[in-house]
């Protein structure tokens, strides 16, 4: 005998207004708790280094450091053209974010010539800012002072560390918790090409012997606990390459510049180093141009191990698509698309490397100008990308570039950057906290 099952369906209630509610905030607390567990790089809120300053609203070249529980930013303050009176300015942040010399300090006050370019590094107690300058309306001379962690400037006269009869530029400084090393680029003699120099700076503002280096043009710095890399630009606009050379605490040469990465307009790289294992090399490769010749733009990473030469080297000549040690990659030309290109900064978190570079939108009749820039980060474990979408940084209609980086304690970073618009341009910075 067959069995007839009836089914007979009942409308459930619909639920209430309160109860979709609960059920809503209860799925956004979950979706909360996911994501706060997710690594990445959390970014903090704008603020500004100094919103009155003389200079007026010509702000650029920013640097950082960390030590002793405080961060020291410095910047071009004024205009550095002819006629200018720009002049080196610093500001003490907290490792929280709190600005605490909303006035600013002047380094080094002077009645004429220009300061630009300053840089800065901490050891010894203190920080080092040095800086090129043109007081004497002939050529450029490399000057520093020391300042302390109260924000009190120790050297009534600058240091003259490099200070020849013709032009000492592009300085750079980095320390190896004891001193400084200081690296820049002169012209000797009659000759028309730039050599690479190196002078140690005890934290007593004592300066030692000047030595070559092999490190030009444009060198940077970097200590990894054993000993210093220096990194320079090669020759050539489509063929230069980067180059680096171990350098003793007193700046001598260890060895020979070897080749570092390879690529395109070798002009705007970045180092920073790994502890015990050696340094992490950014740069961006070609611009985008209206005949595609260049081939895609990237922002590229090269790793350094602790002799000199590069680990896992990847050749990146015209290739199709994205590389491991591509952090970020332009390739299509229309409207909307990105372009990585142009400065880039770099520090070691105490689990990762993290990379903050610039990532232009482009514009145009063929597509091939750039229009705005943002400023993207990356986690990166050796030279390959944690975050290969990149984390944004700083991402507003107006210019922000020429990022620099400090790591300071419990895994905060501080990023500080030029903000560029109609009004004029300003130093603005972020905390930035990445994952561990």
């Amino acid at each position: 005998m067959r069995h007839l099952l009836n089914i007979v369906l009942v409308p459930r209630p619909r639920p209430s207004s309160s109860t979709l509610l609960l059920c809503l905030l209860f799925a956004i607390a979950l979706r909360g708790l996911a994501h706060a567990g997710e690594p990445g790089i959390g970014v903090g809120e704008e603020f500004i280094l100094l919103s009155d300053g003389p200079g007026k609203g010509l702000q650029a070249t920013p640097d950082v450091a960390f030590g002793n529980g405080i961060y020291l930013a410095v910047w071009r303050e004024g205009w550095h053209g002819k006629g200018g009176r720009a002049r080196v300015y610093a500001a003490r942040v907290s490792p929280e974010g709190k600005v605490l010399d909303p006035k600013g300090i002047e380094v080094a006050p002077s009645k004429s010539g220009v300061q630009e370019w300053p840089r800065v590094a901490f050891g010894g107690g203190m920080f080092l800012v040095l800086w090129q300058d043109f007081r004497n309306e002939r050529d450029y001379d490399v000057l520093a002072a020391r300042v302390s962690t109260e924000g009190k400037v120790l050297d009534a006269e600058p240091l003259a560390v490099a200070a020849g009869p013709r032009t000492q530029a592009l300085p750079t400084v980095a320390s190896d918790g004891k001193g400084f090393l200081v690296v820049w680029q002169a012209l000797v003699g009659e000759e028309t090409a730039y050599r690479g120099f190196a002078a140690p700076v005890s934290a007593e503002g004592k300066i030692g012997a000047t030595v070559e280096t092999g490190a030009t043009p444009q060198p940077k710095l970097a200590w990894n606990g054993k000993s210093y890399l220096a990194v320079c630009g090669g020759a050539g606009f489509w063929s230069g390459e980067i180059r680096g050379v171990l350098l003793g605490a007193d700046g001598k040469p260890l060895g020979k510049p070897t080749p570092v990465l390879g690529g395109t307009k070798a002009a705007c790289f970045s180092i920073s180093a790994v502890p015990e294992r050696g340094w992490l090399v950014v740069n961006h490769r070609s611009p985008p141009d209206p005949w595609g010749w260049g081939g895609p733009g990237a922002m590229r990473a090269a790793f350094v191990g602790l002799e000199g030469k590069t680990l896992d080297p990847v050749r990146d000549s015209y290739p199709q698509g994205r590389l491991a040690n591509w952090l970020d990659m332009g390739r299509e030309k229309k409207p909307g698309a990105t372009w990585p290109w142009g400065q880039s900064a770099s520090v070691w978190d105490g689990a990762h490397s993290v990379v903050v570079w610039q990532r232009h939108h482009l514009g145009g009749e063929k597509m091939t100008n750039f229009e705005n820039c943002d400023l993207i980060a990356a986690r990166v474990d050796g030279h390959k990308s944690l975050d290969e979408a990149g984390v944004p940084v700083a991402a507003s209609d107006a210019e922000e570039t020429r990022p620099a980086l400090a790591a300071g304690g419990a895994g905060r970073l501080l990023c500080v950057y030029e903000k560029a618009s109609a009004a004029g341009s300003q130093i603005a910075a972020r905390i930035l906290l990445p994952s561990q």
